[in-house]
């Protein structure tokens, strides 16, 4: 007769406090918002550029050598981009953060599970002694 498995035993209490959780995901929607303006932003001073020097005749398809050096010295677009940059390494960061975190979880999770089902004996230690 074989014995009956154990039952899993109920996830042992997270090693990161909740409150640290919320923190990470309240940050990464703080991110992920800002990310969205900044982008906006960026993309609407992107346009005005683009308007105010195709109005001239600079265009990336018409000359793109003027039209790089002109956004190059555009502080403007220059600022607008490094905050999308930031957002985007933000986002990032707190993503990373909370898919480590929710990874570690299962992983420890699991290896609780496996611990407790090894030591599940059946109590018939002595069938495979030599009398």
């Amino acid at each position: 007769m074989s014995p009956i498995p154990a039952s899993r035993p109920a996830p042992a209490a997270s090693p990161v406090p909740s409150t640290y959780v919320r923190y990470l995901r309240d940050r990464l929607l703080e991110a992920e918002a800002g990310l969205t303006a900044m982008t906006d932003k960026y993309e609407r001073t992107k346009a005005r550029f683009d308007r105010c020097y195709a109005r001239q005749g600079i265009t990336p398809e018409a000359d793109i050598v003027n039209y790089i050096n002109a956004k190059g010295m555009n502080p403007e677009l220059k600022f607008w981009y490094s905050k999308v940059e930031h957002f985007q390494r933000e986002v990032t960061a707190y993503g990373a953060a909370l898919t480590g975190l929710e990874a570690a979880g299962r992983m420890l999770a699991a290896e609780s599970y496996r611990v407790d089902s090894q030591r599940v004996r059946t109590g018939r230690r002595g069938l495979n002694r030599v009398s």
